[in-house]
């Protein structure tokens, strides 16, 4: 009986779940990408003003980095539409053997993937600029994500417009 009390209770918990993703995904789709759009504004007018980067360097770098992203967050994307979040914590031994195999490819893709941007970058930009790109993701992401806290604590629900810093 205890069994199928929490079974109905993961259930409704699930069912739940889903009901409110549904509605967030409702109208959320324009949303989302206006605030990619602003962030990735923000992105490069950040990596540009600390990179010093010339005209000539942007035009060279910008697709590059785009494309890196891009292919960066299709590896990701791929391994999260096999694996769901919080899923590892019903799995039975052998799928956590897959996953975490799954896992391991997935960093040796993503560090396969950087390696080859590096050496594509470097064509395009000083190699200390280039070597600087790692701290300036951290940094900006950080940046980001204190201005998306302190924005959520000023009561407001949408992201801040893009400054002119």
């Amino acid at each position: 009986m205890n069994k199928q009390i929490i079974t109905f209770a993961i259930g409704l918990c699930l069912l739940m779940g889903a009901q409110g993703a549904c509605a967030q995904g409702r109208g959320g789709t324009k949303n989302k990408v206006e605030k990619e759009a602003k962030i990735n504004e923000l992105r490069v007018a950040y990596f540009n003003d600390k990179l010093a980067l010339t005209d000539a360097e942007q035009k060279a770098f910008w697709p590059l980095y785009d494309e890196y992203k891009s292919k960066d967050k299709a590896l990701r994307d791929s391994f999260q539409r096999k694996y769901k979040r919080n899923e590892v914590v019903f799995m039975d031994d052998k799928k956590s053997e897959e996953y975490l195999n799954a896992l391991l490819k997935l960093k040796d893709d993503e560090n396969a993937l950087y390696r080859e941007y590096i050496g594509k970058f470097k064509k395009v930009l000083p190699v200390k600029k280039v070597a600087m790109l790692p701290t300036l993701e951290k940094e900006f992401k950080k940046e980001i994500l204190q201005k998306m806290m302190q924005h959520k604590r000023d009561g407001n629900q949408n992201p801040p417009p893009p400054s002119d810093e």
